[in-house]
């Protein structure tokens, strides 16, 4: 089913109109976010919705989403309204109404798991698949963003003279070469097997993570993943973001140097780690080779 059919044919035209200028990409995320406000509102007609409508709407999307995706949806929705409101659409916006989900940049314990905890979460991936287990053990150790998950082929994998693995990620500025942890290219090759592929791994165009019906997978496929390990560890609290924030975390308490960790995480700038400073205290006073020297992470006797 075509979603742009739940919009009238007026509202397609007024988001046409309000995203003329984005990019394809830009213009579908903004699409299917309201969307995603036109099926809570149960088809209401888009300029007739009022505050209460908008705040209720927010609510659920805290209650569902982590902060710093509520405060997207938030974001995209209150542009969209104000767009209305400057061309003179609707008398007033009604998201202005609501208060904003605000995400603080720095970064606090409830952003980062314990070694305790990621030992707790190791644990439990048995309970997966072998592609679920995998993600979870990719993300855990690498770092990486869903969006550089869900992009990485098997092409992208690197092996060095000393049977080291490495994991191409990111594009553009942001490309780098990132060392696996030595676990995650075992589920690497278990995850072949159970999916019927040559022990041999050539370097193709291939998605490495795929599903049952398509050949790649979504941002979206992956956070359902990832919930559904923290579920089954006992850590519901959690998102998948805290994963890479953890990484950052532990790595910078184990003593990673901070341009180290910039690379790893393909952070823009150092200073970055200065949002860390308030959990170091929290992790374990005991870059992935600093992790894969310590005993009492878990992951390590796999």
């Amino acid at each position: 089913m075509d979603e742009t059919k739940i919009l009238t044919k007026q509202e397609l035209k007024l988001f046409d109109e309000f995203s003329i200028s984005f990019n394809p990409k830009t213009k579908r995320d903004y699409l299917l976010k309201i969307i995603y406000f036109k099926k809570f509102i149960e088809g209401e007609y888009l300029l007739e919705v009022d505050k209460e409508d908008c705040s209720k709407f927010i609510e659920e999307v805290k209650e569902k989403y982590a902060k710093s995706t509520s405060e997207k949806i938030y974001s995209y929705l209150h542009s969209f309204y104000s767009f209305l409101h400057r061309n003179k659409y609707i008398e007033i916006n009604p998201f202005s109404f609501v208060e904003k989900p605000l995400v603080t940049r720095e970064k606090g314990k409830d952003d980062v798991l314990s070694i305790q905890e990621i030992n707790q979460l190791v644990d439990s991936l048995y309970k997966l698949n072998a592609r679920d287990r995998l993600i979870m053990v990719f993300l855990t150790t690498t770092g990486c963003m869903l969006n550089e998950l869900v992009e990485v082929k098997w092409k992208d994998l690197i092996v060095d003279d000393e049977d080291n693995y490495y994991v191409r990620l990111g594009k553009g500025k942001k490309e780098r070469i990132v060392k696996l942890h030595p676990y995650c290219f075992k589920l690497i090759e278990d995850y072949r097997y159970h999916s019927g592929l040559s022990e041999i791994i050539l370097p193709t165009d291939d998605f490495i993570f795929t599903t049952q019906k398509s050949n790649s997978i979504t941002d979206r496929n992956v956070r359902i993943i990832v919930k559904k390990a923290f579920d089954l560890a006992g850590l519901k609290n959690y998102s998948a973001k805290d994963l890479r924030h953890s990484y950052a975390a532990i790595s910078l308490m184990l003593g990673a140097d901070k341009e180290d960790i910039q690379k790893q995480l393909g952070w823009s700038d150092k200073y970055y780690a200065i949002r860390y400073k308030h959990v170091i205290d929290f992790v374990d006073s005991e870059s992935i080779d600093y992790m894969m020297q310590k005993d009492n992470m878990n992951i390590n006797k796999k």
